[in-house]
């Protein structure tokens, strides 16, 4: 199979150059697991810059079984005292990341949409190994489904999503809880949702300079699924999930990614059983594209079609206000941002 390098999307390529720049600048990756960890937030910083502002953006710890999970809220605007949620999850490869790493992108989706978007931390490999991660936030989704109004939710109309391999963990909490009513609609950004090294795009996209390549999957996987067995978990093997068990979805795929035949083939399962909302390949783009909002229309788009998506299967309308209000509920006024947000 032919390894020509792939023309990428001028936009990106610049960003990913930027990137690049920035890190050398910083001094390098740093050596080992913590280093990188270090690396990989201070490298997404400058990418969360700007931005739409949010009446409310805060660092919360939300309690569940077997200790806390940091979180940040993003609520857009006052108004509704309780709106759908959708918790997203980083990505990482399984092993680095945080719950502020797409806060620009986090911002920018609940602008769109208009709901309240919860970006999740999870355990990390390789101290925590699957399932630890899938249980951790399907624990999480329960926890909002039971006790979302502390935070502003509206537990019966919650959607699940993340960015690579937060995608693959998000699902593999949505497959642990079972058709669940209250989990509405599931997003999967560029999903790491099979370890398979032998597909086309692997092939052809693992030896062109892109992250991540193809000699990288296996340790990714490694550090994650450390028994043999738990690679046929259809927690962690998306494609042997039973895919009606999974809510109304939407996958974003980069043209040239390695794991961009891992979305087509969970798409395929998902259409079968009537679960697959859209499949949309980006043009020109790699793996990474998705933090790049900032500069990058392409990865703009993306968001875009995200909160289209949430706005179709969790409206928030008028309607909602007006019942809420009847209820007794109150009218929110603004609060203070947590962590400071500026405008563009």
């Amino acid at each position: 199979m032919e390894n020509d390098a792939p023309e990428l999307n001028g936009q990106l390529r610049d960003a990913l150059a930027l990137s690049r720049a920035l890190v050398a600048a910083y001094g390098g990756p740093e050596k080992g697991l913590e280093g990188a960890r270090r690396s990989a937030e201070w490298a997404r910083a400058h990418w969360n810059e700007g931005g739409p502002q949010m009446n409310t953006a805060s660092e919360v710890c939300i309690p569940v079984p077997g200790g806390d999970v940091q979180a940040v809220i993003y609520r857009p605007d006052a108004g509704l005292p309780l709106r759908p949620g959708f918790v997203f999850l980083h990505g990482g490869g399984f092993k680095t990341g945080s719950h502020w790493a797409n806060d620009r992108q986090m911002r920018e989706i609940a602008q769109a949409w208009g709901g309240i978007v919860v970006s999740a931390n999870y355990l990390h490999a390789p101290e925590h190994v699957f399932p630890a991660a899938v249980n951790q936030t399907a624990a999480l989704l329960r926890t909002l489904h039971a006790r979302g109004s502390e935070w502003g939710i509206d537990g019966q109309q919650l959607a699940c999503g993340g960015n690579s391999a937060g995608a693959s963990v998000s699902f593999g909490a949505a497959v642990d809880l079972g058709r669940v009513p209250w989990l509405r609609a599931a997003v999967g950004i560029v999903g790491a949702f099979s370890a398979d090294t032998s597909t086309e795009s692997m092939l052809r996209y693992g030896n062109v300079g892109l992250f991540p390549d193809l000699a990288s999957v296996p340790s990714i996987f490694d550090d994650y699924l450390p028994a043999e067995a738990d690679r046929n978990d259809p927690r962690a093997n998306l494609l042997l999930a039973d895919p009606r068990l999974l809510p109304t979805t939407f996958l974003a795929a980069a043209e040239f990614d390695v794991f961009r035949d891992a979305s087509a083939a969970l798409a395929r399962r998902l259409a079968s059983a009537a679960r697959l909302h859209r499949l949309k390949v980006y043009p020109g783009m790699s793996h990474l594209f998705f933090g790049f909002s900032a500069t990058v229309a392409v990865a703009k788009e993306c968001v875009d079609d995200i909160g289209d998506f949430l706005r179709e299967t969790l409206p928030i309308s008028q309607n909602d206000e007006c019942r809420q209000r009847a209820a007794g509920l109150p009218h929110l006024p603004g609060d203070s941002i947590a962590k400071p947000m500026t405008d563009n």
